[in-house]
């Protein structure tokens, strides 16, 4: 740094501290339907829900399935099916630049992940995946946790969010997955019965053990609007603010927001309409992910070695 200009040197002291200091804005990410697509990702306004189709995503279904960013990699993860073979889960990865898809190999007939959730830990990488696993003789009433090879695409079961009916609580059906900042995974979800279960058609919040997959009940969302948030996506702001997908009314879609220290859910809206101005295609069931946006002092420091190295060079050259 030494060899730079003393303006270039500034420059990139200047921006290291923004670095350092300033953290990078985020954009929050959904997948579901696209328009004229079985799937699209898209972006939404994090303030006040609105939303914005950025790809069509032909040949896949995406809208019940999860959503995940790993930020060492910078790749954006789902899971889902191929139009082609419904009933196969695979995981996906989206190119956010292009919309290209690239898909890894069929998962396991005994594992559905067509619909759940998807998270990476932020201090370890790695990914967990929420659905449902039949043993080839039944299927087991409560969802299953795994965890799923970021290299193959292939998942392994952890354990159940719960039992069987009919002792106790059973049948906890755990969708959203969401870490917070310390490595705590969150889930939106509901069950099908039990005594802390008393109205099945309302949504509860949860946190999951890794390493058994057991979920504990948290609480209701204090929501109940047909399944609201209970397949909703879940997504951790910066702030621990809890952001989620669900529904507000029979015709509308919704983005709420939890505060860190509670578990009520409140939808944000823009102009009294519903959040994103009416309906929105990724409706109640598609991920939901914050991905971080380069900060402009990264990119300033970038351009300004980008200029030095061009100049050191062009001197050499001559």
């Amino acid at each position: 740094m030494a060899q730079l200009p003393p303006i270039c040197r500034f420059l990139v002291a200047l921006s290291l501290a923004f670095c350092f200091c300033a953290p990078a804005a985020a954009d929050l990410y959904a997948t579901g339907g696209g328009i004229g697509a079985p799937s699209g990702l898209w972006t939404v306004n994090p303030l006040n829900g609105a939303s914005l189709l950025v790809w069509n995503l032909p040949g896949i279904q995406l809208n019940n399935g999860g959503l995940a960013y790993d930020e060492a990699t910078d790749t954006l993860y789902a899971t889902g099916s191929e139009v082609s073979d419904p009933g196969t889960s695979r995981l996906f990865v989206i190119d956010r630049a292009t919309g290209a898809i690239a898909s890894f190999p069929a998962m396991s007939g005994f594992i559905d992940l067509t619909s759940g959730g998807l998270a990476i830990h932020p201090l370890t990488g790695v990914m967990y995946a929420t659905g449902g696993y039949n043993d080839g003789v039944t299927a087991h009433q409560s969802t299953g946790l795994f965890t799923i090879d970021k290299q193959t695409g292939q998942a392994s079961l952890i354990g159940f969010a719960g039992g069987n009916c009919c002792a106790g609580d059973f049948g906890l059906m755990l969708n959203g997955l969401g870490f917070r900042a310390d490595g705590t995974l969150f889930a939106n979800g509901w069950a099908l019965g039990g005594p802390s279960y008393p109205d099945p058609t309302v949504s509860h919040l949860f946190t999951v053990d890794l390493t058994s997959g057991a979920a504990t009940n948290i609480g209701a969302n204090d929501v109940a609007l047909g399944r609201p948030l209970k397949y909703s996506g879940l997504a951790f702001a910066a702030d621990g603010t809890r952001l989620r997908m669900g529904r507000l009314d029979a015709a509308s879609g919704a983005l709420y927001w939890v505060a860190p220290a509670t578990r009520a859910a409140n939808p944000r809206a823009t102009a009294g309409l519903p959040c994103g101005g009416g309906p929105i295609h990724f409706g109640v069931d598609g991920g939901l992910v914050f991905v971080p946006e380069p900060s402009f002092a990264a990119m300033l420091t970038a351009g300004v070695l980008a200029l030095a190295g061009a100049r050191r060079r062009a001197r050499s050259g001559s």
